[in-house]
């Protein structure tokens, strides 16, 4: 991946490798010479381009190109139909905050969508551009702006993201820094302890962008993963239109549509309750991320527990008078490996959603090896759901280290306490909000949702609720070993003679990592002497042919791909 000083176009290069989409990374200066044999040019930021690089583009773009840029021009308006917008001292005007909304059917951005909260990107005003969404201003209001402008080119297809997808999905997901309390809307109250929540973190708006359900007001449109999925949308749809195989890997194992992870807050924990959800849990075969501040049992049970599957994380209690240090965390690490006599501990989720700062506890967790934090969510029901915009795992930003990001994964809260602060009929409606953008569904529980017959019913008809959907119920550990093998898969694609070869290499074993190639045709495939069908499918509302394989620890898997002739997949 290319090095580029800033921060948001970084992290918009790691959601297209977090896609799954296999892209070949360039640099501006390799652009004349290889821009001719692209079919999709994906730019990302902005920056002046030579008289050479102007030449190839346009010549790409009349023999049927698509060129898709992402908070910028590169300098080349006219190629997108706009005309940048300037302040009187000529300096570039930004968007900053507001919705975008689409002004008539497109591709990128359906309809049904609705208002999408947005961050970033440049003011333009479209010339001989089309319009495909509008630019609202933080209240809702028109500005005269477009979002997102489309120009054709002959054969050819120009796509200008005005606003910035990457700096949108990074600020709605990290939210605030948290230094003070937020203000909050009349039904959301503030907790009793009077200290810092994630809840204060909240980058969302309280009046637009939180839906009634059952009886609350939730965050119910998963604002980041829309715009996620408007990128892969915008690549999809240069791919049919150029007719190209579009590969991409898939975002779990076995094609599985999404998955569910359980985190338990131990940390009032009475022994005969965690006794009694470990067997309710052994019965429906669903793996638990355990997380506790001290034990109530001797070791052997945590022992028994990992052996079960299930993960063992650490629930951290901020000291007196700071949130956290990286010695306290360290401290409460090595402390629960002494009670539990587990040695890993790769999860952590703050008592009762405390927070404060940005990003300098993902700093501490990472150093105490951490694998996944499990805090960033709504503590109650009027906060409850897409609070941060987001039910895929995410990598937050390392401000150490500008334009990187920390190694573990943040997997987002959707509901806490389940059966305490949000009702099994609200954890049901996020649920199927999930699935629209094939998520991850993390809920809270506590070990007294077993104290009742009524709770630990509610309890079992939500994780049947989930396997109906297809999920599986996973570990965050399971989720965070495996997007990091995925995201750091090696690739080569080539075609030749009607097939298409796809090598892959993994530094660690993947199981049931499932390929998606995106074309209207039908195929077949090839790995070593095994000739095997490849599945139809539909994703992101284009059609697509599925492949399921495992990849062994630095080995290289070669797959030859053969289109069935005349035939389309159905």
């Amino acid at each position: 991946m290319p090095a580029t000083s800033q921060p948001f176009d970084r992290l918009t290069c790691e959601l297209i490798q977090y896609c799954g989409l296999l892209v070949e990374w360039l640099v501006p200066a390799e652009l004349p010479l290889r821009v001719l044999s692209l079919d999709i040019l994906l730019t990302v930021g902005e920056g002046e381009l030579g008289e050479d690089s102007l030449q190839a583009l346009t010549a790409f773009l009349q023999r049927g190109g698509t060129w898709i840029a992402v908070g910028g021009t590169c300098a080349l308006p006219h190629l997108f139909g706009v005309r940048p917008l300037t302040h009187d001292d000529g300096t570039p005007m930004r968007l900053g905050e507001g919705y975008a909304v689409a002004t008539c059917p497109n591709p990128l951005l359906p309809a049904e969508w609705g208002m999408l909260h947005g961050f970033g990107g440049m003011a333009v005003q479209a010339s001989e551009g089309i319009p495909w969404a509008q630019w609202l201003d933080a209240h809702g209001r028109e500005t005269g702006l477009p979002a997102i402008v489309y120009q054709p080119h002959g054969a050819g297809h120009a796509i200008l993201f005005a606003v910035h997808p990457g700096e949108s999905i990074a600020r709605i997901r990290q939210g605030r820094a948290v230094a003070e309390p937020a203000v909050l809307p009349p039904d959301v109250a503030r907790p009793p302890d009077h200290a810092l929540h994630a809840d204060d973190a909240i980058r969302l708006d309280w009046y637009l962008d939180r839906e009634p359900c059952e009886g609350a007001q939730c965050f119910l449109k998963p604002v980041a993963d829309l715009w996620q999925e408007s990128l892969i949308r915008a690549i999809l749809w240069a791919g049919q239109q150029r007719g190209v195989v579009t590969p991409m890997l898939w975002f779990y194992p076995a094609h599985l549509p999404g998955v569910a992870v359980l985190s338990i807050d131990a940390g009032s924990a009475t022994p005969h309750h965690e006794m009694t959800l470990q067997r309710l849990l052994t019965l429906t075969g669903v793996r638990a991320v355990w997380c506790l501040s001290e034990a109530g049992h001797e070791p052997a049970f945590y022992r028994d527990l990992t052996k079960r599957g299930h993960e063992i994380g650490l629930r951290y209690v901020p000291e007196a008078g700071h949130f956290c240090r990286a010695s306290t965390l360290q401290s409460q690490v090595d402390s629960l490996r002494r009670y539990t006599g587990v040695r890993a501990i790769t999860a952590v989720q703050v008592a009762d959603l405390h927070w404060r700062g940005c990003t300098e506890f993902y700093a501490y967790a990472e150093q105490a090896q951490i694998l996944s934090e499990l805090s960033r969510g709504g503590s109650q029901a009027g906060t409850a759901g897409f609070a941060f915009g987001s039910a895929h795992p995410w990598r937050p930003c390392n401000q150490a280290r500008p334009g990187e990001s920390h190694a573990l994964y943040v997997i987002p809260l959707l509901g806490y306490h389940l059966t305490e602060r949000i009702s099994p009929a609200q954890a049901q409606a996020i649920l199927q909000r999930v699935q629209t953008v094939n998520g991850v569904y993390h809920l809270t529980i506590r070990t007294t949702v077993v104290e009742s017959e009524e709770k630990a019913d509610a309890f079992l008809r939500l994780i049947a609720a989930a396997r109906n959907a297809g999920y599986e119920w996973l570990t965050a550990a399971e989720m965070a070993r495996w997007h990091t093998a995925r995201t750091a898969l090696r690739y080569r694609l080539a075609e030749s003679l009607g097939q298409m070869q796809l090598s892959l290499l993994s530094a660690s074993s993947i199981n049931r990592l499932t390929v998606l190639l995106f074309t209207p045709l039908q195929g077949w495939a090839r790995t070593g002497n095994i000739d095997f069908a490849l599945t139809p499918t539909q994703h992101f509302g284009y059609p697509c042919l599925a492949l399921e394989t495992d990849l062994v620890e630095k080995t290289v898997r070669e797959i030859h791909l053969f289109p069935k002739a005349g035939t389309l997949a159905s």
